[in-house]
C-alpha cells in the first residue's frame, strides 16, 4: 500500500515587483500575480490568482466614481510599501506577509501568514486578531451579536428552526454576505471577500490570535477598509456594493400572513377581524397555499375570482403580497413551464439537460436568473399576478431549495450563463436567490414602471439590498429565537441590508399569548413587521389569546403606525446613505465597551433606545443607557447614562428610552398608511442635550423622489444655558407638502415656558399634568429659529 502524499499550500512568497501606477503595484511570485490597488482613500483591494491573469466583473460590486487617490510605491531590500495620505500599506518580498498603519502608525490590519492556495480548500487569507477585538457584520448568522471566537460558513441552505439554541453547530442560513468589521478599542476596520461561491470564516476559534478565510472556489479579491468608525465602513461598503431604494410606504405598516390561509374565505375573515378589532394592519400575504398545485403566478380553486379578491381587499385598505418560488412545475399542460422550455429558460447540467429537483410542486426545473432573457421572460409570466393587482413579490425557497438532490441544491456542476461568462453552480451558488430578487424587481418595474417594487428574499448575497428586502426565514415560536433576533438584524443591517425583519411570533411551533405580546412589542420597533406562522402552529392572529394580550399587540402595533413619520425618515437616510434603520449600541457610542458588546437591545435610529423582553414572566429588566441623559418614553422619568438601571416591565410595557435632544415625529393612528392625511405634523422634544432629525416626505409610491420630488428639512435642536433653541431648517426639493402647521410638543417643562421665534415673542399652550408646552407654527418654506426659556 502506497504512502498518502499530502500536498503542501503553495503560497504567495517570494514576490517580485512587476508593475507600478498611481493606484497600487502588481507584483509576482511562483504561486500567480498578486495585485494591491487604492480604490479610494480608506479603502484597499487585494486579489491573487492562480491563473495568469485576473478575472473580472462582480455580482456584488457596481459601478461607482472614487475620489482619486494617489499612492506612491517605494521599493525596499526586504519589502515593498504602498504609501497614501492616510495609510501605509508594507509587505514583506520574502513571506508574503503585510501590514496596514494608518497616518499615526496605528495597525490596521495585517496577515499572519502569506496568502496560500490548495486545489482542495482554494485560497486562504490569516488576519490577525488582537486580544480586544471583535467582529461584526457576517449578515445573516446565528449566534451572538460578536462572532469573535466563532466559525461561519457562507454557503446558503434552506433550514428549518435556526437558532443556535436549537443547532448549536449551525454554521450557515439563508443569506451569505462575507463582509465583516473589526472593532478594536473604539476604532474599526472591515473585510469583505467577494466570492458568491463557498466561504469558511474562522474568527479566533482554532487560533485565537487568527481570523482565517477561506474560499473552496475562485481567486482572492478581498476589499479592506480602513475607516475609524462605523459610520465611514458603512456608508464606504454601501457605496461599493449599493444602497436600497425606498419601497412603497405601505411597506412599513404591520402585515399578516400564515402557510398558508387555506381559501379565499379565511383571509376575508381575517381582514374582516382587523377592522372590525380596529386593529391596524397594511398587507396581508399570501402564502403557496393559493396556488393551483404550488404552480407558481397561479391561483387555484379555493381562491377564485383573485382579481376581484385583491379589489375588495384594497377597498378595506389592504395590499397583497404574492409568495413566488423559484420552482416551475416539470407539467406539459402548465403554460409557464412550456415557455420556459421554448426560451430555453432552465438550468443545466454538465450534459445541457434541465435540472429537476423535487420542491413543493414536486418535480420542477429552475429558471437561470442569472441570464437577462430569463429575467425578462420571468417578467412576463410575473405579469398574470400583477394584473390580478399583487402589490409585492415574496421570493422564497430561493437558495435554491432541493429537497431530493444530494446537496439539497443544484448540482456543484450545474451550469449558469452568466454575464461575467459560464459559471459553475459551484462558483455562484450564494448569488442564486440574489438574481431572482432582481428579477422579481425588474419584473415589479416591467409591469409597474412607475411605482416602487415591494420584494421580499430569502436568499441573498452582499449587494442584495440593491433588489429586495431580507426577512430572516424560518424561525421557531421559542423566547430564544426572540432573543436571537436582535443580533441577527444588527448585523445584517452592518452588511448592507436595512431594510430587514424576522417573523412576529415565530414560525414554527406553538407560541404562547405572552411571546407573541413580547414579540410584537419588540417587532414593531424593527423595519420590517410580520406576523407569520406555518400551517401545523396554533393561529398567531393578534385577537388569538384573549383581550390582555390583544390590547398589548393592538397599542403596539398602533404605535408603529404613530412612529411612521420618524420610521421614514431613517428609511430615507439608509436609502441616501446606507445608514442602518435599527443600528447596534456601537453605532453611536463606539467608545464604551458596554455599550459596543451589547446584543440584546437596540436603537431605532440615534436617540431611541429599545430594550426588549426576552424571557417568559419577566416584569423587569436590566438596560444599559449609553452617556447623555435619558428619559422613559413611557412616564418621562430621566436617568443619567454610563450605566444599568432596572426598567420596569409589566407585559403591557416594554422598555423603552429617548436620549435628551430627540426630536420623534408623530403621526395619527390610522387602519393602514394613507388612510388619514392630516395638514398637521406632531414634533416631540426632549430637551437638555442636542439633537438633529433630517425631514424626509415625498409622495409615499412612486420613484419621483429619485428626480428631486420629496421635500426635506434639518430640525435641530440645541441646549443652551436655560434655554431650548430649536431650527426648523428651509425646505428642499420638489415635491409639494402637504404640511401646514408643525406642533411642538415640548417634554419636561415643570412651568409654563417663554417662547420667541426669530425674535419675536409667541404665547405657547401649556398642560401642567403632563409637563408639556405646546406650540403650533405655520409651515414656511424658510428657516424657523426658536427659543423656549
Amino acid at each position: 500500500m502506497g504512502k498518502r502524499v499530502v500536498r503542501k499550500p503553495v503560497q504567495f512568497t517570494a514576490l517580485k515587483l512587476k508593475s507600478v501606477s498611481a493606484q497600487g503595484m502588481s507584483l509576482a511570485s511562483k504561486a500567480g500575480p498578486l495585485e494591491v490597488s487604492v480604490i479610494a482613500p480608506d479603502l484597499i483591494r487585494i486579489r491573487a490568482t492562480r491563473n495568469k491573469s485576473f478575472s473580472e466583473g462582480s455580482f456584488a460590486v457596481i459601478p461607482c466614481t472614487w475620489p482619486e487617490v494617489k499612492a506612491a510605491v517605494r521599493e525596499g531590500k526586504q519589502s515593498v510599501t504602498l504609501r497614501t495620505e492616510q495609510f501605509s500599506f508594507q509587505i514583506d518580498k520574502l513571506k508574503g506577509t503585510w501590514r496596514i498603519t494608518d497616518a499615526n502608525g496605528w495597525t490596521v490590519l495585517s496577515n499572519s501568514d502569506a496568502i496560500e492556495h490548495t486545489k482542495k480548500s482554494g485560497f486562504t487569507l490569516r488576519l490577525g486578531l488582537e486580544g480586544k477585538d471583535q467582529i461584526l457584520g457576517l449578515g445573516e448568522t446565528t449566534g451572538p451579536l460578536n462572532k469573535r471566537g466563532l466559525i461561519r460558513e457562507f454557503w446558503n441552505i434552506d433550514v428549518l428552526g435556526h437558532a443556535s439554541c436549537m443547532f448549536p453547530a449551525l454554521k450557515n442560513l439563508y443569506v451569505s454576505i462575507p463582509f465583516g468589521i473589526g472593532i478594536r478599542e473604539g476604532r474599526t476596520y472591515g473585510v469583505f471577500w467577494d466570492n458568491p461561491g463557498k466561504q469558511v470564516w474562522d474568527m479566533g476559534c482554532t487560533r485565537d490570535d487568527a481570523w482565517q478565510l477561506t474560499a473552496a472556489t475562485g481567486e482572492l479579491d478581498v476589499y479592506l477598509f480602513l475607516g475609524g468608525y462605523l459610520p465611514q465602513i458603512n456608508q464606504r461598503y454601501t457605496e461599493l456594493t449599493g444602497r436600497m431604494s425606498l419601497p412603497p410606504k405601505w411597506a412599513l405598516g404591520y402585515q399578516q400572513s400564515r402557510y398558508g390561509y387555506p381559501t379565499r374565505k379565511h383571509i376575508e375573515d381575517v381582514a374582516r377581524t382587523y377592522r372590525k378589532k380596529k386593529i391596524p394592519c397594511d398587507v396581508l400575504h399570501l402564502d403557496i397555499m393559493h396556488m393551483d398545485g404550488y404552480r407558481v403566478f397561479t391561483f387555484g380553486k379555493t381562491f377564485p375570482k383573485p382579481k376581484e379578491l385583491v379589489r375588495q381587499l384594497g377597498k378595506q385598505g389592504f395590499k397583497c403580497v404574492s409568495i413566488v418560488d423559484p420552482g416551475v412545475k416539470v407539467d406539459r399542460k402548465f403554460g409557464v413551464y412550456q415557455r420556459g422550455r421554448k426560451q430555453k429558460a432552465f438550468v443545466k447540467d454538465a450534459k445541457g439537460k434541465d435540472i429537476i429537483g423535487k420542491v413543493w410542486p414536486g418535480r420542477s426545473a429552475y429558471p437561470d436568473f442569472f441570464q437577462e432573457k430569463v429575467r425578462q421572460w420571468w417578467a412576463t409570466e410575473q405579469a398574470a399576478i400583477a394584473q390580478a393587482g399583487i402589490a409585492g413579490i415574496w421570493n422564497d425557497m430561493n437558495e435554491p431549495s432541493a429537497f431530493d438532490l444530494p446537496s439539497k441544491t443544484l448540482p456543484l456542476d450545474a451550469q449558469h450563463m452568466t454575464e461575467l461568462g459560464e459559471k459553475a453552480h459551484g462558483e455562484v451558488h450564494n448569488v442564486y436567490g440574489h438574481m431572482m430578487a432582481r428579477a422579481s424587481q425588474e419584473g415589479m418595474l416591467a409591469n409597474a414602471p412607475e411605482q416602487r417594487p415591494f420584494v421580499i428574499t430569502r436568499s441573498g448575497y452582499a449587494g442584495v439590498q440593491r433588489y429586495a428586502m431580507v426577512w430572516t426565514g424560518d424561525n421557531s415560536s421559542v423566547w430564544e429565537h426572540l432573543a436571537e433576533s436582535i443580533p441577527m438584524l444588527l448585523n445584517l443591517s452592518l452588511s448592507g441590508v436595512p431594510f430587514c425583519g424576522a417573523d412576529a411570533g415565530g414560525f414554527l411551533e406553538h407560541t404562547t399569548g405572552e411571546l407573541l405580546a413580547r414579540w410584537t412589542q419588540m417587532a414593531a420597533f424593527t423595519p420590517f413587521f410580520r406576523n407569520h406562522t406555518n400551517n401545523e402552529s396554533r393561529d398567531q392572529e393578534p385577537w388569538t389569546f384573549g383581550p390582555e394580550v390583544e390590547a398589548v399587540c393592538k397599542r403596539y402595533i398602533e404605535l408603529r403606525y404613530q412612529l411612521l413619520p420618524y420610521l421614514y425618515c431613517l428609511f430615507a437616510e439608509a436609502q441616501r446613505d446606507g445608514t442602518p434603520i435599527m443600528r447596534s449600541l456601537a453605532w453611536h457610542h463606539p467608545q464604551d465597551p458596554v455599550a459596543v458588546a451589547c446584543g440584546d437591545q437596540f436603537l431605532l435610529g440615534e436617540n431611541v433606545l429599545v430594550a426588549p423582553i426576552l424571557l417568559p414572566g419577566s416584569v423587569a429588566r436590566s438596560v444599559y443607557l449609553p452617556r447623555g441623559t435619558w428619559f422613559s418614553f413611557w412616564n418621562g422619568e430621566a436617568f443619567d447614562g454610563g450605566q444599568h438601571i432596572v426598567a420596569h416591565a409589566p407585559l403591557d410595557t416594554m422598555p423603552v428610552f429617548v436620549r435628551a435632544g430627540t426630536i420623534l415625529p408623530f403621526g395619527p393612528v390610522q387602519q393602514y398608511v394613507g388612510e388619514i392625511t392630516e395638514p398637521l405634523q406632531t414634533l416631540h422634544i426632549w430637551p437638555g442635550g442636542s439633537g438633529v432629525l433630517e425631514w424626509y416626505e415625498d409622495d409615499g409610491a412612486t420613484n419621483d423622489y429619485l428626480t428631486g420630488k420629496y421635500h426635506r428639512r434639518r430640525i435641530e435642536t440645541k441646549s443652551i444655558g436655560e434655554e431650548t433653541e430649536i431650527i426648523i431648517g428651509a425646505g428642499e426639493g420638489e415635491y409639494e407638502s402637504p404640511l401646514q402647521v408643525w406642533r411642538i410638543m415640548l417634554h419636561q417643562q415643570d412651568k409654563k415656558p417663554k417662547l420667541r421665534i426669530n425674535g419675536r415673542r409667541f404665547d405657547v399652550h401649556y398642560e401642567a399634568d403632563w409637563g408639556l408646552a405646546i406650540i403650533d407654527l405655520p409651515v414656511v418654506a424658510g428657516e424657523i429659529r426658536m427659543r423656549v426659556r
